[in-house]
């Protein structure tokens, strides 16, 4: 759950305490630019994101490291 993607179709992940809500993140990314190849605006609330055991995120806000249970 915890993955925003901006408009210009960048990753942000928050650990489930820093997750802004759908409105929040509308303002924060919603509106930084169009997405590649000229695709528009590519924001999403809660995209498929990879896998965080074993891998190597932190939250954007905190920097904990992100795990199974932010899935």
């Amino acid at each position: 759950m915890p993955r925003v993607c901006d408009s210009t179709s960048g990753p942000h992940d928050f650990c489930q305490g820093c997750m802004p809500d759908e409105e929040e993140a509308r303002e924060q990314f919603g509106d930084m630019g169009d997405g590649p190849d000229g695709r528009g605006n590519c924001f999403e609330y809660e995209p498929e994101h990879p896998d965080y055991d074993g891998e190597d995120y932190q939250c954007e806000l905190c920097g904990v490291d992100l795990y199974g249970e932010d899935n």
